[in-house]
């Protein structure tokens, strides 16, 4: 349960940056360009809680329990088929929202730029010889 309430948390206050970045952005972007990460961020938000919720009603709140149990024979992973879906689609979660903080936060960019710097593709430096 607790698991739940702080994934929730964290997963919305990260929406919540990434919506206050992208409406703080300046230029003349059109609405896509603005909020995209955003987007990703949204989708994110259920597609990672879906599994942990599932689970909280399933063990906790015995919705359906033992014919709705994700996982049978002591396995870690689920292998049923709704609990392998869940746990697709929370993974599939947790790509949408790393793309959704490196857009926000345009970590790729930096990163690009960083890159560059360090292997002299951009423009040449002057040597510092100590």
């Amino acid at each position: 349960m607790l698991k739940a309430v702080i994934s929730a948390v964290l997963l919305t206050n990260i929406l919540q940056f990434g919506w206050w970045r992208a409406k703080a952005r300046r230029g003349k972007l059109t609405h896509w360009q603005r909020f995209e990460p955003v987007y990703y961020l949204l989708a994110a938000v259920p597609l990672n809680l879906m599994y942990t919720l599932a689970e909280i009603f399933i063990h906790i709140g015995k919705i359906n329990y033992p014919n709705s149990k994700m996982v049978y024979g002591g396995s870690a992973l689920p292998n049923a088929g709704h609990g392998i879906v869940l746990y697709l689609l929370k993974w599939i979660g947790t790509g949408l929202l790393t793309v959704g903080i490196f857009k926000v936060t345009q970590l790729h960019r930096k990163i690009i730029a960083k890159w560059r710097d360090m292997r002299g593709t951009g423009e040449p430096k002057a040597m510092v010889v100590p």
